[in-house]
């Protein structure tokens, strides 16, 4: 009798938690799944002004790296690094007699 108590008592329990988990979810729903996992921006001019001038200063930071490497190149002397000369293979040794 007191194991029946146990059961039931542990399905209400589960049963309030699962009632409990889908009141918070209907509150307070998540941006997947409301409305399709779109999130909604309430300020779309302010966000694209946002984005527009990250791009521009990501574009300057990227163009003043590309322009000191583009010195650093012209820079360099290619002149200091001698003539190509690539190692010798290993090749198959000639032939040794053996003596008598």
């Amino acid at each position: 009798m007191e194991v029946d108590a146990v059961k039931r008592f542990g399905r209400v329990v589960l049963l309030l938690l699962l009632l409990i988990n889908l009141a918070l979810l209907s509150f307070f729903p998540s941006p997947s799944l409301a409305a399709g996992g779109r999130l909604e921006l309430k300020n779309h001019e302010k966000y694209n002004r946002l984005l527009a001038s990250e791009e521009e200063a990501v574009a300057a930071v990227i163009s003043s790296e590309e322009e000191v490497v583009h010195e650093r190149l012209l820079r360099a002397n290619t002149r200091d690094y001698g003539r190509y000369d690539p190692t010798p293979t290993l090749s198959k040794p000639p032939f040794k007699l053996i003596p008598n």
